[in-house]
C-alpha cells in the first residue's frame, strides 16, 4: 500500500478481498483469529508490487493480482 508499490492503485481490489476473506485488520496482540493480517511500511521490493508475504514460511509473491490472491487464499485458508 506504499506510495511507490502501489501506483495507480493496484493493491486497493487486493486489500479489499483480504478484509473480505480475513477480517479488519487488528493488532497481533488484540487478534483471537487464526491467521492474522498487516500492511507493512517496506518490504524493499517496490518494482516488483502488489506484493504478498505470507509467514511463518515467509513465502513472498509479487505482482499480485486478484486472480493470484485467491489462489493464495484457497492455498492457506
Amino acid at each position: 500500500m506504499g506510495q511507490y508499490c502501489n501506483r495507480g492503485g493496484q493493491a486497493e481490489p487486493l486489500y479489499g478481498r483480504l478484509r473480505q476473506a480475513l477480517g479488519e485488520i487488528t493488532p497481533a496482540w488484540a487478534s483471537t483469529q487464526p491467521v492474522r493480517w498487516e500492511i507493512a511500511n517496506c518490504l524493499s521490493m517496490c518494482g516488483a508490487g502488489p506484493n504478498l508475504i505470507v509467514y511463518p514460511d515467509a513465502v513472498d509473491y509479487h505482482h499480485v493480482d486478484l486472480d493470484t490472491l485467491e489462489a493464495i487464499l484457497d492455498r492457506f485458508l
